[in-house]
């Protein structure tokens, strides 16, 4: 037992050296024993035993102020080690190679539309990717994305996004069998997309709510710097917030669900119901309505109000529940556009508990839509990577 918690402890603080090379690269050992409040030799030996297992690299003597020899700055070996990231979609499938420095190296697009069992052609392209790409270097995990909840202890994934085909599809048992080789950790879109705002954002704040709106609407909240509940997308369904008791009904049983009135699947539904042309297109998207409002189209102007207040009304539930600093609105939804962000927060100033909503500063996510995939895979290698006893069949779910 004791020989048992000292290499548990070890193997911590093997990870904890890692982690501080991998945010700060350049880092010395000298730097790193202060921070974890250990000793250089500690460090030095952890550090050795990373770059003799290709984990890490010595760029040698780094520049400094110091009197005296100048200390060694270390990153991560980026080069040797990478996470696969699946990011799962209704109608397409991006599969990309994430170095252990957080860079996007690869990105491919694969088709979904009208396959019969989507997860057998998921397992297709991952496979022919794997294949073609992933010939060197050491794979430290897949994550596989998906926009909807993955629920371990009923062994399903529950999405009104994807595919809607026979359920029995979507057994996590069933994905954990077909992507097999390697640890696999399937998350939920809107908690790696959060993630990656703490990881990689320049965000003042510790405690957010990001809101991702896409074709639904998803939610995560972040206190002290956390991901609540963790990735599995079960904490909150905030898409699922009815916002008209009498309104429609959802697959989910609700009615008047947020994500029925904002997301971008409801679009086509919205335009005719305010009579709005739809335009002849195979999809319509949040930036054809935000054109139509920059235009001054009066039907257009009044649908985008709507949504905003209908946006508003869930935000303003959510911000008396959980009081959170800062709303980031991230997804596709951006392409709504400035205007959209106005009256929602104007709204917001008239609605909801004042000394909640008063407080709090709504902004729309500075990163990108590769963002989730850089997410995954910080999020997998700080929470379930480990450097030794790493099974190749291990799962893990959020």
């Amino acid at each position: 037992m004791k020989k048992y918690n000292q290499s548990l402890i070890k193997d911590q603080n093997k990870k904890q050296v890692y982690q501080l090379i991998e945010d700060m690269p350049g880092i010395s050992r000298a730097q790193i024993a202060e921070l974890m409040k250990v000793s250089k030799t500690t460090v030095s030996a952890l550090a050795d035993e990373l770059m003799q297992e290709g984990f890490i690299i010595d760029e040698g003597a780094a520049a400094s102020n110091r009197q005296g020899r100048k200390p060694n700055s270390l990153i991560v070996n980026s080069r040797g080690n990478y996470v696969i990231v699946l990011n799962w979609h209704k109608d397409n499938l991006e599969i990309a190679v994430v170095d252990s420095a957080m860079n996007v190296s690869l990105c491919k697009t694969y088709t979904m539309k009208n396959k019969g069992d989507a997860l057998t052609e998921l397992t297709s392209y991952y496979e022919e990717f794997k294949e073609a790409q992933c010939v060197y270097g050491n794979i430290m995990g897949v994550c596989l994305i998906v926009p909807g909840m993955v629920d371990e202890k009923n062994d399903r994934l529950i999405s009104v996004v994807l595919p809607n085909e026979n359920q029995e599809n979507y057994r996590i048992s069933r994905i954990r069998s077909l992507l097999h080789g390697n640890p696999l950790a399937i998350l939920n879109d809107t908690a790696c997309f959060a993630y990656a705002e703490t990881a990689f954002g320049q965000l003042e704040s510790e405690n957010y709510i990001y809101i991702n709106v896409n074709d639904g609407v998803g939610a995560a909240l972040i206190h002290d710097g956390q991901l609540l509940g963790g990735a599995s997308g079960i904490t909150t369904q905030f898409g699922h917030f009815s916002v008209d008791r009498h309104g429609l009904a959802c697959s989910c049983g609700n009615r008047g669900c947020l994500e029925n009135q904002i997301g971008e699947l409801a679009l086509p539904r919205l335009f005719e119901e305010f009579g709005i042309k739809i335009p002849k297109k195979e999809k319509l998207l949040f930036k054809d309505l935000a054109a139509l409002v920059e235009e001054g189209h009066e039907e257009a102007i009044k649908l985008m109000e709507v949504m905003a207040e209908d946006f508003s009304y869930a935000l303003c539930n959510a911000i008396s529940l959980f009081h959170p600093e800062t709303v980031i609105i991230g997804g596709i939804g951006r392409k709504l556009g400035e205007a959209f962000l106005d009256v929602l927060k104007r709204n917001m100033g008239e609605m909801g508990f004042r000394q909640f909503t008063e407080d709090v500063k709504i902004e729309y996510t500075r990163h990108g839509e590769g963002s989730v995939l850089r997410g995954a895979a910080k999020y997998y290698i700080n929470k379930y990577y480990r450097f030794h006893d790493m099974d190749q069949g291990q799962l893990f779910c959020g």
